[in-house]
């Protein structure tokens, strides 16, 4: 059985639409586990009283994060072959999409598999990034990424065209199907900060134990943004993606490399705070100096 788990916080609309846009695409409302994370004004009950029979809501009693919720909802089905983890945000636009990411599994080295995201007006949404060292770090801090050939794009940067199915390095979370065996193995999600990073995280984990994240280019997802984190300010969630990221790389490199990284990263937002500020761009600087502030305390 695949267990595909969908996350609401104070967004109950976008999660009635998602999960009918899930069931639309072939899955049974049996295969779904909505997890309330702590939303107000009883979002619960109405996503009880809305979904389809045979769905599992859990409500949980306050935010306890997008990691720690994600594997609450996991738990739920405990023995599930494979797990499909969804943004409310996200919904399948190629038909049979959920599948196409579950079959991707079967491939002998692949244990994650993620989609093509677009955005809504239906131009591509990059989603695969590198695992992060000095030398990319190097790469994305100084804008040199940009100029990097596409072959060589997706294990060097973040500008890769997405073109083609493929292994890739990790990539973002709005839509991630893992095998259910390789979940248990990891015990999930790492619960180290509130948001963000998780989802590199677990291809990272996965990677060191032989196994490959898979992108498929076959299955399609539109993305609407960041309606998760529609509370937050452009400069707290920069602060928090930073945070997150050292916190995984501090965690899964030596100590003397995951310094360079991090301190490679922070100089380079250092720069572009600089920079934005003499040309008077006050908000981009005001995210650059709380993305160095994310990093510095962390590092």
């Amino acid at each position: 059985m695949t267990a595909v788990v969908v996350l609401n916080w104070n967004l109950a609309d976008m999660t009635l639409r998602c999960v009918r846009a899930l069931i639309e695409d072939g899955i049974a409302p049996q295969e779904i586990v909505v997890v309330d994370n702590g939303s107000a004004d009883g979002e619960a009950d109405r996503l009880r009283r809305d979904l389809p029979a045979g769905l599992h809501v859990l409500a949980l009693p306050e935010n306890i994060g997008y990691a720690r919720a994600s594997n609450a909802g996991a738990a739920e089905r405990p023995n599930a072959e494979n797990y499909v983890f969804v943004n409310n945000d996200a919904f399948p636009h190629a038909p049979g999409s959920v599948r196409r990411l579950v079959t991707a599994l079967g491939r002998e080295e692949a244990a994650i598999a993620v989609p093509l995201l677009l955005n809504e007006d239906l131009t591509l949404q990059p989603s695969v990034v590198p695992f992060r060292s000095p030398a990319i770090a190097l790469a994305l801090a100084s804008g040199l990424s940009r100029y990097i050939p596409n072959r060589w794009q997706p294990s060097w940067s973040t500008h890769w065209d997405h073109g083609v199915s493929r292994y890739v390095d990790a990539a973002a979370g709005t839509v991630t199907a893992v095998r259910g065996e390789l979940w248990r193995e990891l015990g999930g999600y790492a619960e180290r900060e509130l948001m963000f990073s998780e989802d590199i995280d677990l291809c990272w984990r996965a990677r060191k134990r032989g196994l490959k994240t898979w992108f498929e280019h076959s299955a399609v997802f539109v993305h609407l943004g960041d309606a998760s984190g529609h509370a937050r300010t452009n400069t707290k969630r920069a602060e928090l993606i930073a945070e997150s990221d050292a916190s995984m790389i501090r965690d899964e490199l030596g100590a003397t490399e995951a310094r360079a990284t991090i301190g490679i990263l922070a100089a380079g937002y250092m720069l572009r705070y600089l920079l934005f500020s003499a040309a008077r761009r006050k908000t981009a600087a005001n995210a650059a100096r709380a993305a160095l502030r994310g990093y510095l305390k962390r590092g």
